[in-house]
């Protein structure tokens, strides 16, 4: 579920060139756009036929999808073949979601980014955080995973309750004073499901789907745990390396930093309902689009479940996920109405890192062809 500002950087080279500005030097003008591209999808057959490759990957432009492309398998053991509408494990591509949940308690009054997490989880220990803090990951809280990894037997799953029930009977010290600098915390955003869990008196995947996935249409979309109903998403991919399962484990009975699975198809209908600000007004969802302000006056560059490119924090937003396997990337670009999408099921074949870098090449090519 990691992720850092180098992986993120990366993905804001590629909105940047939206403008098709500063990178024209990247892609060779020798070869026309319709040349590469029929020499990546050639290349995406190819890894198919060998079976070196479960992925889906989509970009699209002013409404326009550019290239869609789904090869792979959706279980290592059963037929059945990826389509555009196989519902992938996000990874920390799920935390936007989780955010929007959180501002959809906002909007509606129940909620306040800058209370105290205790003012909605009365048993939590520690009075200094805030909502806020949370959503920028500025709170200093300790990683959740290596405290279950030394206090948790594996035979069980671990929930959100569980978590809770171990930072109250550990204590750990923080990492820092919150909101005095940024530093990744998948702790934060189990604590951000757990809060709208309390506030909603739902389950995190019942509240994502009635506020969220329902009213989007996102119809092979939802939230998968070891707790989930057996076949709860009938879209789903499985997890897979060098030809053998590769699945949950009993970290994922928790919700918040992961647990979303999503399709290309439906991420690009997510990525048009935040165009049209179809869950939340325009001056209510641009927060998620902000700089943290740190203790110290500075601003940090995550926004609500988005990283953010410095220069243009409410124009271009991107975020990667990773959990076993799976690999997802959600680049936008708001001016341009640009989306690219890419998850992946499968780390065992073609590198992923190198398939989406050609991707994105690809991606390139096609804005040097706008100039």
């Amino acid at each position: 579920m990691n992720n850092n500002y180098k992986t993120f950087k990366f993905l804001f080279a590629i909105l940047l060139l939206t403008g098709c500005t500063g990178y024209n030097d990247i892609v060779s003008d020798d070869v026309p756009f319709n040349e590469q591209l029929d020499s990546f999808d050639q290349f995406i057959t190819t890894l198919d036929s060998e079976q070196e490759i479960n992925a889906s990957l989509l970009f699209a432009r002013d409404g326009e999808i550019i290239y869609q492309r789904a090869a792979g398998k959706v279980h290592p053991q059963i037929d059945g073949r990826l389509s555009v509408d196989s519902s992938f494990n996000l990874g920390s591509v799920s935390k936007q979601f989780t955010a929007m949940g959180i501002m959809l308690l906002e909007h509606q009054g129940k909620l306040e980014f800058d209370a105290e997490i205790k003012k909605y989880v009365p048993n939590f220990p520690y009075p200094e955080i805030t909502v806020r803090h949370l959503l920028h990951h500025t709170s200093g809280l300790d990683d959740y995973m290596l405290m279950a990894y030394e206090h948790w037997q594996e035979e069980k799953a671990f929930t959100n309750k569980d978590m809770l029930a171990l930072f109250q009977k550990l204590t750990p010290d923080l990492l820092f004073t919150p909101g005095e600098k940024y530093t990744y915390s998948n702790t934060g955003y189990v604590f951000l499901s757990t809060i709208i869990e309390h506030i909603s008196q739902q389950s995190f995947e019942n509240y994502m789907q009635e506020n969220i996935f329902n009213p989007l249409n996102m119809s092979n979309s939802g939230v998968v745990t070891l707790l989930s109903k057996p076949n709860s998403l009938p879209s789903r991919v499985y997890g897979q390396e060098d030809g053998e399962l590769m699945d949950l484990i009993y970290l994922n009975g928790v919700t918040g930093d992961a647990s979303v699975y999503s399709s290309a198809n439906d991420l690009l209908r997510w990525h048009k309902a935040l165009l049209n600000y179809k869950l939340l007004p325009k001056e209510k969802q641009s927060q998620a689009f902000k700089p943290a302000k740190l203790n110290d006056g500075s601003l940090s560059y995550y926004g609500f479940g988005w990283a953010l490119n410095k220069k243009k924090p409410e124009i271009e937003m991107t975020h990667s996920g990773a959990w076993g396997p799976f690999r997802a990337t959600i680049a936008r670009n708001v001016n341009n109405n640009v989306a690219v999408i890419f998850l992946s099921s499968d780390n065992s074949g073609v590198d992923t890192q190198e398939l989406l870098n050609r991707f994105l090449t690809l991606v390139r090519s096609y804005h040097k062809v706008l100039k």
